[in-house]
């Protein structure tokens, strides 16, 4: 009996071994240095910028919005409603359909098919150096800021993310471990191959996702099989309608008990679809620059007035990445993710421009030429 267990053990043991698992590199930490965060927070002083009361430029009004949460930090005098307002990943609204498959004809026009609100984590595939990265943004203690930050790698391209390094922004010892472990079982999830569905839309919805409307279309591909597909943010330059014959790309990501191809590239017959996931948008003028070193390279970071006279935080990622560096005067044009670092709202810029003119930024380190 003890051999078998023996053998059995072996089994186990070699198998697990042979899985690809994971690490988190030995450096993951905080994202900023404190000692360069405390010279950069204070370079925000008087009414430059309350963390307690404003958001990423605008006017706090005191009533609270969950699209607004995305990037305010006012926990304070908010007016909120427990049955219309969302802090999960995912979910359904209260007055979602519920129907069951025991009646056809509501069954027909159940609308849980997928849900209404669920959080994408910013995600985005990048492709450098010959490796495959990809982004994912987590908020751990769903306050509806962005607290810690995943950079998955595909070191060889074989279609399995087997690296990962994980970064906080602004979280406690247990958030950091949670969402550390968290980071580790996504990578389970995921798949640097790109995916394509072609087939026909069966059916639409407008989702909620951190406070922006996308497109989310049910696709019975041309296999047979059905695929739920995330188009963006809603444009009134889609004119999408169900029957329409669509073909789309992307990563796909599992949400709650279901899958869903997140499309950067989507197409129907009659046009080319425009997919933006480059975030938020925000245009202004450059109060003033300064560089810090973050992850032992040189970041730009941009002091930026808004029209209504607030201003924000922007890190415009690694300097010598950058085409143009904004001067103090410039009119720019700026999207990305914004995260909560300490008491502070930073823009995490994923491009800088509009049209012709725009530079995406990169994150992902370079690697070594040693």
């Amino acid at each position: 009996m003890s051999k078998k267990r023996m053998l059995l053990a072996s089994l186990i043991a070699a198998s697990y071994c042979a899985m690809p698992v994971a690490n988190a590199d030995e450096h993951a930490s905080r994202f900023y240095e404190d000692d360069a965060w405390y010279d950069v927070s204070e370079w925000f002083d008087g009414n430059d910028y309350n963390p307690t009361d404003e958001a990423i430029g605008r006017w706090d009004n005191e009533t609270f919005e969950y699209s607004d949460n995305l990037t305010s930090t006012d926990q304070d005098n908010d007016d909120i409603n427990d049955t219309e307002t969302n802090y999960g990943d995912y979910g359904y609204a209260s007055d979602t359909n519920r129907a069951t498959t025991s009646n056809q004809s509501d069954a027909s026009s159940d609308d849980r098919w997928f849900y209404d609100y669920y959080d994408d984590g910013s995600a985005q595939q990048t492709n450098q150096d010959g490796m495959t990265w990809f982004s994912l943004y987590q908020d751990t203690n769903d306050d509806g800021v962005y607290d810690s930050y995943t950079r998955y790698r595909d070191t060889d391209n074989d279609g399995i993310y087997d690296a990962f390094t994980f970064y906080s922004f602004d979280s406690t010892g247990d958030q950091d471990q949670k969402a550390k472990s968290e980071a580790q079982n996504k990578q389970k999830e995921l798949s640097s191959k790109t995916e394509h569905v072609s087939g026909t839309i069966e059916r639409m919805k407008t989702v909620n996702v951190r406070g922006r409307d996308h497109i989310v279309a049910h696709v019975k591909g041309n296999d047979g099989k059905a695929t739920v597909v995330d188009l963006g943010v809603k444009q009134d330059s889609h004119s999408l309608a169900q029957g329409d014959e669509l073909t789309a790309s992307g990563h796909r990501m599992k949400v709650g008990d279901k899958s869903i191809l997140i499309a950067t590239k989507a197409n129907t017959k009659s046009s080319d679809m425009t997919i933006d996931r480059n975030g938020r948008k925000y245009t202004g003028q450059v109060a003033s620059t300064r560089e810090v070193t973050v992850q032992g390279q040189k970041h730009l970071l941009a002091k930026v007035k808004t029209d209504n006279g607030k201003s924000m935080m922007v890190d415009l990622g690694r300097k010598d990445q950058l085409s143009k560096t904004p001067n103090e005067g410039d009119q720019i044009t700026v999207q990305g993710v914004p995260v909560k670092v300490q008491d502070r709202i930073v823009l995490m810029a994923r491009s800088m421009g509009e049209g012709d003119d725009q530079t995406k930024i990169k994150r992902e380190k370079a690697k070594s030429k040693s």
